[in-house]
C-alpha cells in the first residue's frame, strides 16, 4: 500500500499556544503534560474514586444491568445467555476478558483502563493538526464530556467500543500514511474487535479502508487495489461470520422499526439537537480560537444562521428538553431507570447558563466550519459523515438516540476547531501577556465549567443508582426476597429470572412490585420508610420512598 500525504494543518507555534509566554517547544510539552494529566484525573480516577466511595463500583448501572450479568455467567461457567435487553452486539466487551467477567468490579475497572486507551487515542488523532499541547486540550474536552466519567465506571458499551474506534482510526490513519500493511492490519482487527461491542463501530475501520480506495483510485497502482479489496473481503467475512454466530444465540433484542410521521422534522430535531450537544462539549475549543472580526463573509452568514437556529432552539424545546438527554439533564442521568423524577441536580440559573453556553458556542462554531472544512483531514472527514448518517438514520428508523451517541463525533470536531490559526500574518508576534491572558479567560472558565458539570453528573448519577440499590437490599435483609422489589431497572432486572420478556419490553417475568423504591412520593400512600442521601456525594439533600406491602 502506498504511503498518503493528509491536508491537515501543520501545527506551529502560534497556532499552538495555549498561554501567554514565548510559546515555546518546552513550554508547550509542559502546558500539554499538565492536560493530560487533568484529563486522567477527571475523566477516570476521580469517577473511580468516587465509585469505589458509593459502592457503584460493584453494582450495575443504567443498561449494563443486562451486560454485567450476562458478562458473569460467561466468567463463571464459560457459557452465553442472553437476557433481552443486548441490542448491541455485546460479545466482543465480555468475552476479552475471560474468567476475570465473573466480578462487577473488574468489569468496571476494564472500562475505565479502555477510557484511557480512548483518551490517548484522541491525542494520538488531533496532534497533527493542533499541536501537542491543543491536543491535549482536546483529551481534556472529551474527559470532561458530561457523562465521561460516568461511563468509565460503568459497564456501558460507550468506553468500550469508542476505545476501539479511535484507536482504529488513529492506527488507520498511520498506516495509510505510511503504507504500512502491519498497521493497516492492525486497525481492521480493532475495528473488528469494536463491531463485536456495538455494531456503529463498523464505521471506523470502513473509514480506513474508503480513504485508502479513494488513495489506491489515485495512485492507480494494482498493488494498492489487491490491498484494498482483500481487506475489505476479510472484514466483511469476518462481520458476517460473527453476526451469524451471535444471532444463534437467540433471546436477543432487536429493533423494532418505526418510520416517524414526519421524516423532515424529526431529522432536523436530531440534526439540531445533536449539533448543540456538541458545541456544548467543544466550548472550551471554540471560545479558545474563534475570532469573528477577522471572519469573512461566509463564516459570518454561518455564524448568524446559527444563531437563527438557536433561538429557534430555545423557543421550540425550551430549556429543560434542549438537549437529546439521557446523560445531560437537569435532573441528573438516565433518572428514568427509577421511579419518579428526582429533584433538579442543577438550579434553573445554571441550566440557563448552561444552554446559553450551547447557544453561544454552536454560533461561533458555525463560523469556525464554514473556514476549516475544507481543510479536513479525509479521515476524520469521512468518519464524521458516516456518523452523523448513522445518527440520522438511527432517529429516522424510530430508534432512541441519546446525547452520548454524539460523543464519537467530539475527537473529530476538536481535530477541526484547534487547527484555527489565532493569530493573522500581520499582527505582531508578541503581544501583552496581559491580552494573551484575557483572551483565553472565556475559554478558561467554559472548561472549568463543564469540568463541574461532568463531576455533578457523575456524582449524581453514582449516587442515585447507590442509594435505590441499598434501598432494596435494606428490604431484602428483612427477608424480602429480592424479585418481590421494584427498584428500578438495573434492580430488577439484574435479579430477575430470566431477564426481559419480551425483550425491550421493561417486563420481567417472575418479579413482583411488592415493594416500591421511588424518588418521588406518592399520593395518598404512606410509606413504609423515607431515607436519605446526598445526590452531590458531599453536598445536597434528597429522598426515597419504599412502598408496601402490596403483595398477598
Amino acid at each position: 500500500m502506498s504511503p498518503t500525504h493528509s491536508p491537515d494543518v501543520v501545527a506551529t507555534p502560534g497556532s499552538d499556544s495555549l498561554l501567554p509566554g514565548d510559546g515555546g517547544a518546552a513550554r508547550r510539552s509542559r502546558v500539554a503534560s499538565v492536560l493530560l494529566v487533568a484529563a486522567g484525573l477527571l475523566g477516570v480516577l476521580v469517577p473511580l474514586t468516587m465509585a469505589a466511595v458509593t459502592g457503584g463500583l460493584s453494582i450495575p448501572h443504567n443498561d449494563a444491568w443486562s451486560y454485567s450479568r450476562i458478562a458473569q455467567t460467561f466468567g463463571s461457567t464459560g457459557g452465553i445467555e442472553l437476557l433481552g435487553w443486548n441490542r448491541s452486539a455485546l460479545f466482543g466487551q465480555f468475552i476479552v476478558l475471560g474468567p476475570l467477567a465473573r466480578w462487577l468490579v473488574a468489569q468496571h475497572l476494564f472500562v475505565a483502563l479502555l477510557g484511557v486507551v480512548a483518551l490517548a487515542a484522541v491525542y494520538d488523532l488531533v496532534v497533527p493538526s493542533a499541536g501537542r499541547a491543543r491536543a491535549a486540550l482536546a483529551v481534556l474536552i472529551v474527559a470532561i464530556w458530561p457523562g465521561f466519567g460516568l461511563l468509565t465506571t460503568s459497564f456501558m458499551l460507550d468506553v468500550p467500543a469508542m476505545a476501539a474506534i479511535m484507536v482504529c482510526l488513529a492506527v488507520g490513519r498511520r498506516a495509510l500514511r505510511s503504507g504500512s500493511l502491519v498497521l493497516l492490519a492492525v486497525s481492521m482487527a480493532v475495528g473488528f474487535w469494536g463491531f463485536t461491542i456495538r455494531e456503529q463501530a463498523l464505521a471506523a475501520p470502513v473509514t480506513v479502508l474508503a480513504v485508502a480506495a479513494a488513495t489506491a483510485w489515485r495512485s492507480r497502482r494494482r498493488r494498492d487495489w489487491i490491498v484494498v479489496a482483500g481487506a475489505c473481503a476479510i472484514l466483511l467475512t469476518v462481520v458476517v461470520g460473527f453476526e451469524l454466530w451471535r444471532q444463534s444465540f437467540g433471546a436477543g433484542d432487536p429493533p423494532v422499526l418505526a418510520v416517524p410521521e414526519s421524516l423532515a422534522k424529526t431529522g432536523g430535531n436530531i440534526l439540531v439537537q445533536g449539533y448543540f450537544v456538541l458545541a456544548l462539549g467543544a466550548a472550551p475549543a471554540v471560545l479558545l480560537v474563534a475570532r469573528p472580526w477577522r471572519w469573512g463573509r461566509g463564516a459570518l452568514l454561518a455564524a448568524a444562521a446559527a444563531a437563527v437556529v438557536a433561538v429557534a432552539a430555545v423557543y421550540r424545546y425550551g430549556t429543560e428538553s434542549f438537549f437529546v438527554g439521557n446523560y445531560l439533564d437537569p435532573s441528573g442521568p438516565y433518572w428514568a431507570a427509577g421511579h419518579g423524577r428526582p429533584a433538579a441536580i442543577f438550579p434553573t440559573g445554571v441550566w440557563w447558563l448552561i444552554v446559553a453556553l450551547a447557544c453561544g458556542s454552536g454560533v461561533l462554531l458555525a463560523g469556525i466550519l464554514a473556514r476549516q472544512l475544507r481543510r479536513v483531514d479525509p479521515v476524520l472527514g469521512t468518519f464524521s459523515a458516516l456518523m452523523v448518517l448513522g445518527n440520522l438514520a438511527t432517529a429516522l428508523t424510530g430508534q432512541n438516540l441519546f446525547d452520548r451517541y454524539w460523543l464519537l463525533l467530539l475527537p473529530p470536531l476538536l481535530a477541526i476547531v484547534l487547527a484555527e490559526r489565532t493569530s493573522g500574518s500581520s499582527e505582531p508576534q508578541r503581544r501583552p501577556a496581559a491580552a494573551r491572558v484575557a483572551e483565553r479567560l472565556p475559554a478558561a472558565a467554559a472548561l472549568a465549567g463543564l469540568a463541574v458539570v461532568s463531576l455533578m453528573i457523575t456524582a449524581a448519577g453514582l449516587a442515585y443508582d447507590s442509594a435505590r440499590w441499598d434501598a432494596a437490599e435494606d428490604l431484602v435483609a428483612t427477608g424480602v426476597p429480592a424479585v418481590d422489589v421494584d427498584a428500578g431497572l438495573e434492580w430488577n432486572g439484574y435479579h430477575s429470572a430470566v431477564g426481559m420478556s419480551p425483550p425491550g419490553s421493561w417486563i420481567f417475568p417472575g418479579n413482583r412490585s411488592c415493594y416500591l423504591v421511588s424518588a418521588v412520593p406518592r399520593p395518598g400512600q404512606d410509606a413504609a420508610t423515607v431515607s436519605t442521601y446526598r445526590p452531590l456525594l458531599v453536598a445536597g439533600t434528597a429522598r426515597l420512598w419504599v412502598y408496601g406491602d402490596d403483595c398477598p
